[in-house]
């Protein structure tokens, strides 16, 4: 169960994450080489403009149960993710760590095995709570999520470091084909 902590903005949530992830060589080649985008922030942006980020009311939350909850995330409606589950937008990162090949894959991927060792300390993921079914849908942090559910899968405890926070914003019922329409636009 989530415990909240304070209201905040998603100009203050962007920030955040521009500060874990926009200096980082590895996205910014995914963003420009990849994604043919001109820039991390570019292709960052766009991706938050299709779920209407900026115009969410966002709030700052910790996990309090991190072992529990984070591997019960949905997988976020990107592309990447989503084509290793049977079915999009439905499945939580337990699901996806329970099929052999994706525990196998993110198991010997060089980044998830290194948080699996050593998670990052006092780290927030970013999601968007459904109001239908009060679950969290992961919009970044999913390496991250996918760590922490291969530790919980094979009885591993990890040391979080420090609190495990989540900045959150409602989806509203009406909203449920906005993860669809975003899937299938990609970034």
């Amino acid at each position: 169960m989530t415990k909240f902590i304070k209201p905040t903005t998603w100009e203050s949530v962007f920030q955040d994450w521009k500060q874990r992830e926009g200096n980082d060589p590895g996205w910014i080649h995914c963003a420009t080489e990849l994604k043919g985008w001109d820039s991390w922030e570019s292709w960052r942006r766009f991706s938050a403009a299709q779920l209407h980020a900026d115009e969410r009311e966002w709030s700052l939350w910790e996990f309090t149960d991190p072992m529990q909850e984070i591997p019960l995330m949905l997988v976020g409606p990107f592309t990447g993710w989503q084509s290793r589950l049977p079915k999009p937008n439905v499945h939580s990162f337990a699901d996806l760590v329970a099929i052999p090949e994706q525990r196998t894959f993110f198991s010997d991927h060089e980044k998830v095995s290194g948080m699996m060792k050593q998670f990052p300390a006092a780290t927030t993921f970013i999601g968007l709570k459904r109001e239908d079914s009060g679950a969290i849908v992961c919009l970044e942090g999913h390496h991250r999520a996918t760590a922490v559910a291969l530790c919980a899968l094979d009885g591993i405890k990890i040391y979080f470091g420090g609190p495990v926070q989540i900045a959150l914003a409602s989806l509203s019922s009406d909203e449920d084909s906005l993860l669809d329409a975003v899937l299938a636009r990609g970034s």
